[in-house]
Order: C-alpha cells, then sequence, then structure tokens
C-alpha cells in the first residue's frame, strides 16, 4: 500500500462523498496505526489507542469504524477481549 497515493485517493474522495469527521478521523488514525505496524495487512490496536490518535469517544469510534466499514473503505474483526483487528482497503 502506498501511504502517499492512499491519503490523496482519499482526499479526492472527501470531496465526493459526504465522510463526518469523525469517519475522517477514524481513517487517519488507522492509517497511522497501520503505518507504524509496518504495512501488515490485518493489524490490531486497542479502542483506547484509536482514541488517542483521534480524538473519538468510543461510540464515535464504533459509529466511525462501522461507516467505513459500509463504505468499503476498511474490514474489521473483534477478537473478545483483546484488541480489533483492522485491515485497510485501497482507497487509490
Amino acid at each position: 500500500m502506498n501511504y502517499l497515493k492512499e491519503i490523496l485517493a482519499f482526499q479526492n474522495m472527501i470531496m465526493l462523498k459526504s465522510l463526518s469527521p469523525g469517519q475522517i478521523a477514524l481513517w487517519y488514525a488507522l492509517m497511522a496505526i497501520n503505518n507504524k505496524c509496518g504495512w501488515t495487512e490485518w493489524f490490531a490496536s486497542s479502542n483506547q489507542a484509536l482514541m488517542m490518535y483521534s480524538g473519538l469517544s468510543i461510540s464515535g469510534i464504533n459509529k466511525a469504524r462501522k461507516a467505513l466499514k459500509d463504505l468499503g473503505l476498511i474490514d474489521y474483526r473483534f477478537k473478545g477481549k483483546t484488541a480489533t483487528e483492522y485491515k485497510m482497503n485501497s482507497v487509490a
């Protein structure tokens, strides 16, 4: 995944679709975390980390996460009591 290419494509998408500030913040937070993980297909993140990166509350994360999945931008899977796993889908 090309980080810059994805960000530029996402910025173009923002102009075409009506994404909420929470959806935008969560997408950027997930991209930053995936970058720190070395661009693995699936990566784990706690809600606490997402709250720090995005500024969202737990309910904001849950709402934005569902919307991003519905838009096909991410996928996620719950891992019980451990951190949720995420997959970034290419926008570019």
